[in-house]
């Protein structure tokens, strides 16, 4: 495990921003014409058989480029009353943008490909490693974290959340949502960089959008 300092963490966070005005474009390519014309993902039927089943490859997905977000929350699936979970999909090179869960624990478990997971602690402290087959990842609630596909396939990762309706807050929902002077501030970061910050929430950066 590695330490990472706080203008490590910051700068990966201008990078978010710097990438974000394409993110958007990417999802909209993955759609199909009139799920454009709807504003709609797509959508597939995950009833199952049985109230104590879910299936999750045909829940509707969020599509990002290459990579993808499948979900289940309690009215998607009922039965599950403590817990919900999400299957995501990041292609080489793609990251799941800086974010925390107000009111749940984190439990990441990597199906397939690489990872490498950052967790900013209460105290600002950050904490850099790498995952790959059938390892696992905790993140306590409230902390910060992301998570970047480090191998030449695609990442596959199942996470679990120890409360039903688990909440999110993105990076950069939270900066577009907010003062850039403030957060410039906050961030020890010119006010400039901020330029290009989004208007909606990123949720993954694209590795086309790096470049």
């Amino acid at each position: 495990m590695e330490t990472v300092s706080r203008r490590g963490v910051i700068g990966i966070a201008a990078g978010v921003l710097a990438g974000a005005a394409f993110v958007g474009e990417s999802e909209a390519q993955a759609a199909t014409p009139a799920q454009k014309a709807n504003g709609t993902a797509e959508h597939a039927s995950s009833k199952t058989d049985s109230p104590y089943k879910f299936s999750m490859s045909t829940a509707p997905p969020r599509r990002y480029g290459e990579s993808s977000v499948r979900e289940h929350k309690l009215h998607d699936f009922p039965m599950s009353s403590s817990m919900s979970a999400s299957l995501i999909t990041l292609a080489p090179g793609d990251l799941r943008e800086p974010h925390w869960h107000p009111n749940s624990d984190e439990w990441l478990f990597v199906m397939a490909g690489a990872v490498r997971m950052t967790i900013v602690d209460g105290k600002g402290e950050a904490s850099q490693f790498d995952c790959g087959l059938e390892d696992v990842a905790f993140t306590p609630q409230g902390f910060g974290h992301y998570v970047e596909s480090i191998s030449n396939e695609p990442a596959r990762l199942m996470l679990i959340h120890n409360h039903a309706d688990f909440t999110t807050v993105n990076l950069s929902e939270w900066v577009a949502a907010g003062s850039t002077s403030a957060f410039a501030s906050t961030l020890k970061m010119p006010v400039k960089d901020f330029d290009d910050a989004p208007d909606k929430k990123v949720f993954i950066r694209t590795k086309q959008s790096k470049g």
